[in-house]
């Protein structure tokens, strides 16, 4: 029995690991509202007026259960339960005192309504902890009729001896046990037992008392061990009547349940916080077009748009108004990024004026010179600039030349050079031939 129970045990906590590895990311707020399906077995064991004797085996006094249950849980804590648990109960003597080697089993069915509380409130514990303690309390009804084994399977009555034998026939002083046939018990409980001074009833209420452990699977699968006290309202489960103390039985089980009937608003309280007319209605960009419709999202402040929230470009040349430094281009003409249309003439501009770059950085930076060479004037540049507040060629970059001072340190660097000329080719900025060539004046100016 104890194997059987420690190997239990190590299913459980390995089953336990896997749900808190596997554990559900839903997060539940508001009150709780759905049933659970529960289904299980177990053991039980009597506690009444028999005596305990240790030639007693254990497990000639534990009987097999059965359960079934229906929860409603309405709450964070509590729920109501509908319990039916179905086995039998047992207990057996094995003494040296004649009078006590008395036995019974009855079968049990008890039905009643439990009320649990259970404390995965996120209080004590995390709605979505995959595992939770709960107890139960509530009032049971439940049937017995015990019977004893009194008899072998051949109708030979026990007759117990001082010697802690079985016989045929009563033990008495006189020497007799060479006409006595020893028994062996057969377990078979066929004797109805009675009372031949009360007729008492076969029926009692009692109060189980249950604390268990419950392990989420999944947000409908849940796994529980428990254990629950009953106290009989009746003395007369074993038949017996002597200490003036009701009769008691523990059950010990494990169930697996199913969630049925989970509402679907318990799911949607998980966005209980977020204002779902806001963000239907909100207007990130300010441009009169909300989120959901706008298809040009992030539109600078003060453009106009059109119905679908992007910039107006009245040309349709693909070059938003608010960029497009010439508007009116017509239809089907070829623009750069600026909105202004690549005709021959500019491309033969761009072309000259390439040539013109290309012999301006051959001229002043050298095909020899490398990247580490030009990066290394341009750290001279800025040491002579933080050590000299008297340097003569220029304090100030001219107003005409800011735009290439990209990092807006003050200082015209070799890759700042770079990429005004990219920039130029590109039709990113506004520099133009000449222009360029100020530039790398005064780069060396510097």
């Amino acid at each position: 029995m104890k194997n059987i129970t420690l190997l239990f045990l190590l299913m459980i906590a390995s089953l336990g690991i896997i749900a808190q590895e596997e554990e559900s990311k839903t997060q539940y707020k508001g009150a709780l509202d759905y049933f659970t399906i529960g289904i299980g077995s177990g053991f039980s064991s009597f506690i009444g007026d028999l005596a305990t004797d240790s030639k007693v085996s254990t497990l000639s006094n534990i009987r097999s259960c059965y359960t079934f249950n229906l929860e409603h849980r309405f709450g964070n804590i509590a729920g109501a339960q509908i319990d039916l648990l179905y086995g039998s109960l047992a207990y057996n003597e094995n003494s040296n005192v004649i009078a006590n080697n008395r036995n019974f089993e009855s079968p049990l069915l008890q039905i009643g309504m439990n009320f649990v509380f259970h404390m995965d409130d996120d209080l004590i514990f995390k709605r979505n902890s995959p595992f939770s303690p709960y107890l139960s309390a509530g009032i049971s009804y439940l049937t017995f009729d015990a019977n004893s084994d009194l008899k072998d399977k051949n109708g030979n009555e026990y007759y117990y001896w001082e010697d802690g034998t079985i016989n045929d026939v009563p033990y008495t002083d006189t020497d007799n046990d060479t006409n006595a046939v020893q028994l062996l018990r057969d377990y078979t409980y066929e004797s109805q037992l009675t009372d031949s001074t009360e007729n008492y009833s076969r029926n009692a209420l009692s109060i189980p008392l249950t604390f268990g452990l419950k392990w989420k699977f999944s947000d409908r699968t849940q796994g529980r061990v428990f254990g629950s006290y009953n106290l009989a309202l009746t003395d007369r489960i074993d038949n017996f009547k002597e200490n003036g103390n009701n009769d008691k039985f523990v059950y010990v089980g494990f169930s697996l349940h199913y969630v049925v009937g989970r509402k679907d608003q318990e799911l949607k309280h998980r966005y209980d916080d977020v204002d779902f007319a806001e963000l239907k209605n909100s207007d990130d960009d300010g441009d009169g077009v909300i989120d959901t419709a706008d298809e040009c999202q992030r539109t600078p402040k003060g453009v106009e748009v059109d119905a679908n929230g992007c910039p107006m470009d009245e040309d349709a040349d693909g070059v938003p108004d608010y960029l497009d430094k010439e508007k009116g281009t017509k239809s089907g003409a070829q623009v750069n990024e600026m909105g202004i249309e690549i005709t021959d003439e500019l491309l033969a501009a761009r072309a000259s004026a390439r040539d013109s770059i290309e012999t301006i950085r051959h001229e002043s930076f050298s095909e020899d010179a490398s990247l580490a060479t030009l990066n290394k004037i341009s750290d001279n540049i800025e040491k002579n600039w933080a050590n000299n507040d008297n340097i003569v060629g220029g304090s100030k970059i001219p107003d005409n030349l800011l735009e290439a001072d990209s990092n807006g340190n003050g200082i015209i660097s070799a890759s700042e050079i770079t990429e005004a000329i990219d920039g130029f080719f590109e039709g990113s900025n506004n520099f133009t031939v000449k222009l360029l060539h100020d530039l790398i004046d005064y780069f060396f100016e510097q």
